[in-house]
């Protein structure tokens, strides 16, 4: 994807008592565990547009004495070679991108939680944002460990209810009526619609172009 991506979205239903969720996942196979991010929170709008963008940055987060700290986000590329070092617990940790390496295989960002010298260093929950929102993220990394993150231009849209945005899960069944857009299919902008099933209570999500 090299382009900027509109996306509209139509609530064709009657009801507004729900939310949408959009969001995508890891396909990177070396993740121990897959967690989602809820990107964008669609509330009962009958239309709404959005872009999903080219452009990405990484950040870290920890917490320090009770309170959320955060590295980052800074803007990044596919590919990238991402560091995290702390050299003492009273430190701020650094996110910095690692120069003079070659770019990752199918085009991964690596984010390492690099040891410390001085102590044991702490776990940091990783991410991408895209648009300042979170959209995809691995807690807990371990020191000496890394995180890849494969990105494809993929969008799940999902029935919810009571979800914010950068809200994270782990099972898809908290989501009703979950479709999966490619978006490599529609070069000029995907609208989506959702509508309600004979019989009501159930929905579909459908997609076309916006050419």
């Amino acid at each position: 994807m090299t382009t900027d991506i509109p996306i509209k979205y139509i609530n064709a239903t009657t009801n507004t008592d729900f939310e949408v969720v959009v969001f995508t996942k890891n396909f990177s196979t070396n993740t121990p565990k897959t967690y989602y991010a809820a990107w964008q929170v669609l509330r009962g709008q009958t239309s709404v547009q959005f872009v999903y963008p080219v452009t990405m940055s990484v950040g870290a987060t920890y917490k320090s004495g009770g309170q959320l700290i955060t590295a980052g986000p800074f803007p990044a590329k596919l590919g990238s070679t991402w560091e995290i070092t702390q050299e003492s617990a009273t430190d701020t940790a650094v996110l910095k991108q690692k120069s003079g390496v070659p770019a990752n295989p199918n085009n991964t960002i690596v984010i390492k939680n690099v040891p410390p010298a001085a102590w044991s260093g702490r776990m940091f929950d990783v991410g991408v944002y895209k648009e300042g929102r979170l959209l995809v993220i691995q807690p807990d990394v371990h020191v000496g460990n890394q995180i890849d993150f494969m990105l494809q231009p993929r969008l799940f849209f999902g029935v919810v209810r009571n979800m914010k945005v950068g809200e994270t899960f782990t099972s898809l069944e908290i989501t009703s009526s979950l479709t999966e857009f490619d978006l490599s299919n529609f070069p000029n902008g995907l609208e989506v619609i959702l509508n309600e099933k004979p019989g009501g209570g159930q929905y579909s999500f459908s997609g076309q172009s916006m050419d």
